[in-house]
């Protein structure tokens, strides 16, 4: 009797575990990361990783990528749950990390109260240079975290998402 509990109770640990993906994040960005001073104001950006394929055994062979979302003018859980083919057949088939940034001023990452965040002034952080650092100090951290510094990073997106891809690919090719 014994035998099968742990039997059981190693199943339903392995359901819990695999029900756990994908996991809501957050990461602390500069407000402006242009401003060359040492003392800007900060706020936290959400991301969702899931690493259900990058830490499996069963690919340790594979080129396990990190496989990036550039987040764009809204939820990032909307565009999560919209991208199947990438997060479950592209990152199963090459054992890939995923992780969804959302775009700073969107969904839950504002560097403002929401009410005053677009008022003039506010407003004036929400940059395609600041979002594209975010993005860049954010995959820094992903490869430490995950030991992953030398695996590629795949840049993709939709839309605005998409070209910010396509912008970040060109002008930090060192990280994308």
């Amino acid at each position: 009797m014994a035998k099968l509990s742990i039997v059981l109770l190693a199943s339903v640990l392995t359901v819990c575990q695999i029900a756990a993906y994908p996991i809501q994040k957050f990461f602390e960005v500069k407000l402006d990361h242009m401003d060359a001073g040492a003392e800007t104001p900060s706020f936290n950006i959400r991301y969702i990783v899931d690493d259900q394929y990058f830490n499996d055994p069963m690919n340790a062979n594979k080129s396990r990528p990190i496989l990036f979302y550039t987040g764009n003018e809204g939820d990032v859980w909307g565009f999560y749950k919209n991208t199947g083919f990438v997060t479950t057949t592209l990152a199963q088939e090459m054992g890939g990390l995923i992780v969804f940034s959302e775009h700073r001023y969107f969904g839950e990452s504002f560097p403002f109260d929401k009410e005053y965040a677009f008022n003039e002034g506010n407003n004036t952080y929400l940059t395609v240079e600041n979002t594209m650092m975010d993005y860049v100090e954010l995959v820094k951290y992903i490869k430490t975290a995950y030991a992953a510094e030398d695996k590629a990073v795949i840049a993709f997106g939709g839309s605005y998402g998409g070209m910010l891809s396509a912008w970040i690919r060109m002008k930090y090719p060192q990280t994308f």
